[in-house]
């Protein structure tokens, strides 16, 4: 008995068409980055530009746009940037670095960026500022400025929610904040 020869079909993943396929997934990829950053980032890189001019070695971080197109959510521009100094301290020198900072930050985003190129209103800025000490921790604070009324900077929590000024945090325990709840422009009791 003899067996007949069976055809050999060619399998259907080939070596070209794998190559093929990864360079067709790199070209994609980076249309999408390209895309991503001409729309999302580019209109505020002058601003970024020129918080880098201002703050040499600051890194920052700017991001701008509203949470939930769909709904009415207020537009933002984020702002995160490294600091070479201690952010959480209470200090005179601290106090009055991080109040020059804010009303900088509050200068520039008045002067480069193009509100009428944007196609949202911008309602708060929120200002992250962090200071990395060697791999062990990281001591950060938060900022929101309501934009269209800039009395001052409320300090928040990474949430978004106002820390309480006159209740300290439980020891070893994040600030204590404001429920969302009740977040209004109320001060809280004692």
């Amino acid at each position: 008995m003899s067996n007949p020869e069976v055809p050999t079909r060619r399998p259907f993943l080939t070596g070209r068409k794998v190559v093929a396929s990864m360079f067709l997934m790199g070209i994609c990829a980076t249309a999408f980055l390209y895309g991503y950053w001409t729309l999302h980032l580019m209109p505020f890189m002058p601003l970024q530009e020129a918080i880098v001019a201002e703050f040499p070695g600051s890194a920052p971080r700017v991001n701008g746009g509203k949470r939930k197109l769909h709904k009415d959510t207020p537009g933002m521009l984020q702002i995160g940037m490294k600091l070479k100094f201690d952010p959480t301290s209470g200090d005179p020198k601290s106090v009055a670095l991080i109040a020059n900072l804010q009303t900088r930050i509050h200068d520039l985003v008045r002067e480069k960026v193009e509100m009428q190129k944007l196609d949202w209103e911008l309602d708060v800025i929120e200002l992250y500022v962090y200071q990395l000490i060697q791999e062990q921790e990281i001591r950060e604070r938060s900022f929101r400025l309501d934009f269209r009324n800039p009395v001052e900077w409320v300090e928040v929590d990474l949430t978004g929610n106002p820390i309480i000024a006159n209740r300290p945090a439980p020891e070893g325990g994040p600030p204590t904040t404001v429920p969302p709840e009740h977040s209004s422009s109320e001060k809280p009791a004692p």
